[in-house]
């Protein structure tokens, strides 16, 4: 039981990354102006805006992953929020990336990853 859990985290784990990376890669092959944004950070609005919401459909996608592996009624998709917003934390705001984003973007990015992560499941991942 505890090693079905452990998987359905690291699935969700997985998830999340794995959406979020395809997700920043359609960006920019799909959208000439944030190709060209992407090698200096130089974001537009939108752009930013855009990458939020890649984030928000990782944390859907981690969150109901992570949940339907073991059906334990969203356990799993708190702790994968909690693991990813604790990774997240470490990289927005000790690390260089702070200085490359408005300090708004980093919260927006940061402040919904464990609502986002811990709900949808209950929102979204019913059968």
């Amino acid at each position: 039981m505890y090693l079905d859990k452990l998987k359905s985290v690291g699935f969700g784990l997985m998830a999340y990354a794995l959406v979020g990376k395809r997700g920043l890669y359609l960006l920019l092959m799909s959208w000439r102006d944030y190709a060209t944004h992407s090698s200096d950070k130089s974001f537009t609005l939108p752009m930013l805006f855009a990458r939020l919401l890649v984030g928000l459909l990782a944390a859907t996608t981690a969150s109901i992953s992570a949940t339907k592996l073991t059906n334990d009624s969203g356990k799993s998709a708190w702790v994968v929020g909690t693991l990813v917003f604790m990774a997240a934390s470490y990289v927005h705001l000790l690390t260089a990336v702070w200085s490359e984003y408005p300090a708004w973007y980093h919260w927006a990015y940061l402040l919904p990853i464990l609502p986002v992560t811990g709900l949808s499941h209950t929102l979204l991942g019913k059968r």
